[in-house]
C-alpha cells in the first residue's frame, strides 16, 4: 500500500514534468523581445509609420484602418511560443481608446500583440478570430470591425509603396474620400483677442488621431485640443485663440497631422489690419 502511495503521489510529479513549457533558444528569445519593445515605443510615441515597418506583409492593410492602442510602457509582462517557437503572444500595459458618449476615453487594459517569424524576422500579425484585449470593462475585440460580420474586408495594400508612389495615388483619390476641414484660413484682427476653430471629418473607413499644432512656435496663437481620435465619418473641431502681444500684423500656421498616414494639413493664420471706420 505505501508503493501504491508512493506512485500515486509520484505521477502527478511526472506529469507536471511533462508538462512544463521548454525554454526558447536565446538568440530567438532575444530577437523577439527587441522587436516586440520597439515596436511598442513605436505605438507608445505614435510613430505609427515605423510600426508599420514590422507588420507581416499579409496584415499590413489590416494595421492601415485599425484602432491603435496606446501602449503606456515599452515593456513586456509576459510572452507565450507555439509552433516551435514560430509564433508567439506578448502581453504587455496599454490604454484602449473607446468613444463613449461622444467622448473618448482612456481606459487601462492588456494588449497582446501576436507575433511570428518571417523569413528569419518576427512579424507582427493579426489574427481577426483571436484577438482581444482585456480591459476593466471586459474583453474588447481588436479588429475595427468587430460586431459586424458582413463587414467588407480592407482592400489590398499595393506593392510599391515608395514616397513617388503614394503622392501619385493620392493624386487620384476623389475629393469626397480626401481628409474635409471646413475652413482654408483663420482671420484675426490685429489688436483683438478672439478664437477661431476648424472642423475636421474623417472620411477614412477606420478611425485616425489627428495632432494640431503650429508650424512654427508663436506665443501668440494656443491651439485647443493638441490631439483628437476621430472615428470614421465623424467630426473634431480644433480651436486657435489669438492673444495679442503688440507684434503687429503677421501669419502663422496651424498643422493638422493625420496618423496613421502622416498627411499633414496647412491651415493659415492670418491676421489682418483694423478694419476703418464706417463713414457717417
Amino acid at each position: 500500500m505505501r508503493f501504491g502511495v508512493f506512485l500515486l503521489l509520484f505521477l502527478p510529479l511526472t506529469t507536471f514534468a511533462q508538462e512544463a513549457p521548454a525554454a526558447p533558444p536565446p538568440d530567438v528569445d532575444q530577437a523577439l523581445r527587441t522587436q516586440a519593445i520597439a515596436f511598442l515605443k513605436f505605438q507608445m510615441e505614435g510613430k505609427f509609420g515605423k510600426a508599420f515597418e514590422m507588420v507581416s506583409e499579409v496584415r499590413k492593410d489590416y494595421y492601415m484602418g485599425a484602432p491603435k492602442e496606446k501602449s503606456t510602457a515599452a515593456e513586456i509582462q509576459k510572452i507565450e511560443y507555439s509552433d516551435n517557437f514560430t509564433k508567439a503572444m506578448v502581453t504587455s500595459p496599454s490604454k484602449l481608446i473607446l468613444p463613449m458618449q461622444g467622448r473618448s476615453v482612456e481606459i487601462p487594459s492588456g494588449r497582446i500583440d501576436r507575433w511570428r517569424l518571417e523569413d528569419g524576422q518576427w512579424k507582427w500579425y493579426h489574427d481577426p478570430s483571436k484577438d482581444v484585449v482585456m480591459s476593466i470593462i471586459g474583453p474588447q475585440a481588436v479588429s475595427p470591425s468587430a460586431g459586424t460580420a458582413t463587414a467588407a474586408p480592407p482592400p489590398p495594400l499595393p506593392k510599391d509603396l515608395s514616397p513617388a508612389a503614394i503622392a501619385a495615388a493620392a493624386a487620384k483619390i476623389p475629393p469626397d474620400a480626401k481628409p474635409a476641414i471646413s475652413r482654408k484660413a483663420l482671420p484675426f484682427i490685429v489688436g483683438r483677442e478672439s478664437t477661431e476653430g476648424v472642423r475636421f471629418h474623417n472620411t477614412s473607413p477606420g478611425p485616425v488621431r489627428v495632432e494640431a499644432d503650429l508650424i512654427t512656435a508663436y506665443a501668440e496663437f494656443v491651439v485647443d485640443p493638441p490631439s483628437s481620435l476621430v472615428n470614421p465619418g465623424m467630426d473634431a473641431t480644433f480651436k486657435v485663440t489669438y492673444h495679442p502681444s503688440g507684434k503687429g500684423i503677421f501669419k502663422a500656421f496651424l498643422r493638422l497631422t493625420i496618423q496613421p498616414f502622416g498627411t499633414e494639413i496647412p491651415i493659415i493664420l492670418r491676421i489682418h489690419p483694423e478694419p476703418a471706420p464706417a463713414k457717417q
